[in-house]
């Protein structure tokens, strides 16, 4: 198939994650788009020979803890109708999402395409009006790359280098990690004009990490508090089934508010977004701050976007709009230099989520983050996890009020009620859905 967009989603783990994602896609406002559902199968323990040393390591200090074993059920969830849907398998490795992009970008399917949308399991397409925005600001902008801005982050180059005085507190695998990222990095400096990129990269500033998502109903500095407090207290009903009746019934409140608001905003035919703020939830703040180191801000129906100059800055879920041109491009350089070889190292994805922000410097292109994403992992202040059925349903129930209603079941979420004018969701996503 050929046309205006592809959108590749990772598949790999649980089934409530894409059933979260998904949700957020059939409520957006109408954008065509071919749909690539990619597999990672497998636990990510390769019998490759580039292993060798990593399985000699673990066996002794423990293993990669980034992997996770494919859980079969997560095909039932993305058998959508209504879209044109192609299904592929890949290895799951050490590479981790960004492996998964980078084996797509191997196989050349992207060519079709004007842009690909890379999306880990789990994102939330956070405003309705995402999708349409991205094109649009894309086409009128002429930008080649935008990168989730949930997650935002930038690390010291010294956190990803091996360690020549010795860390006490190091373990084995923490050495042999540390090395791998050296030679990942290592690969892509084949490329003289990387070297720079990569020499540039500094360590003279704090670890910092910002979340660009659309300020959602709980928008008041006490209100979060008080989320995050019960949050805290009493974990989550997925992870902590036990606790105190008072503890149950105190945690279900804000779910259920997120819950009934939506449903009381669909009977009003109140279904508009909130409106979109140049702002950022910092990590371990409970309030909001403006955007202190864009070179530029755009605002495309509702979706905020900002341009950021330094490579030290990436999104740490490795979602990203990337159009034709940015790929032909990148595509010839890992073909040109043999940077494919990352695939075969262990613990590649650590230093390939670093990498994703140094592409643009390295390319000749604009680095644009968006606040339309939100992948649900961990409580921006109290940094508690919180990618679980009830929170996801929360978060979704909240970015799309008056849209979507929904609910969670075990490790499944469903969809209780849903805006008139998205049509019958039951003859586009799986009955499990329901």
């Amino acid at each position: 198939m050929s046309g205006k967009v592809a959108i590749v989603f990772c598949v790999h783990h649980k089934p409530w994650l894409m059933m979260s994602t998904l949700p957020t896609l059939v409520s957006q406002e109408r954008q065509e788009a071919d749909l690539f559902f990619v597999y990672n199968v497998g636990d990510g323990e390769s019998l490759r020979e580039s292993y060798r040393e990593y399985r000699e390591v673990a066996a002794r200090a423990g293993v990669n803890s980034q992997l996770s074993p494919f859980d079969e059920r997560v095909r039932e969830v993305c058998r959508v109708r209504g879209w044109n849907v192609f299904e592929l398998e890949y290895e799951n490795d050490h590479g981790l999402d960004s492996g998964c992009w980078y084996k797509f970008i191997r196989d050349g399917r992207w060519r079709d395409y004007e842009y690909v949308l890379l999306v880990h399991e789990g994102m939330l397409l956070a405003n309705p009006r995402l999708l349409a925005a991205l094109v649009a600001f894309a086409d009128r902008r002429k930008v080649h790359f935008v990168a989730s801005g949930h997650e935002k982050r930038r690390v010291r180059r010294t956190s990803m280098e091996p360690d020549p005085a010795g860390d006490p507190a190091s373990t084995p695998l923490d050495d042999y990690h540390r090395r791998m990222m050296a030679e990942t990095f290592g690969i892509f400096c084949r490329d003289p004009e990387f070297r720079p990129v990569y020499d540039s990269w500094r360590s003279d500033f704090p670890v910092e990490t910002e979340h660009h998502v659309p300020r959602v109903n709980a928008q008041g500095v006490l209100e979060r508090r008080v989320r995050a407090r019960i949050q805290k207290e009493w974990g989550s009903a997925f992870t902590d089934p036990d606790a105190s009746w008072a503890g149950r019934f105190i945690r279900s409140g804000p779910h259920a508010v997120d819950r009934w608001s939506s449903r009381a905003r669909m009977g009003l035919g109140l279904a508009e977004p909130a409106e979109s703020q140049p702002l950022a939830y910092i990590g371990g703040s409970y309030d909001v701050s403006p955007i202190n180191n864009a070179s530029a801000i755009d605002i495309e129906r509702g979706v905020t976007f900002h341009r950021v100059d330094a490579q030290e800055w990436f999104g740490c879920a490795t979602n990203h709009l990337l159009s034709r041109t940015f790929l032909e491009r990148f595509s010839d350089r890992l073909n040109r230099f043999g940077m494919f070889d990352v695939l075969d190292l262990p613990f590649a994805g650590s230093a390939l989520e670093v990498i994703w922000g140094f592409l643009p410097a390295w390319l000749g292109f604009e680095k644009w983050f968006s606040n339309g994403f939100h992948r649900v992992r961990k409580h921006f202040s109290t940094y508690q996890r919180e990618d679980y059925p009830p929170e996801m349903a929360s978060y979704i129930n909240r970015y799309h009020s008056g849209r979507l209603v929904v609910e969670w079941q075990g490790d499944y979420l469903k969809l209780k009620a849903w805006r008139s004018d998205l049509g019958d969701l039951r003859q586009v996503l799986p009955a499990v859905y329901f």
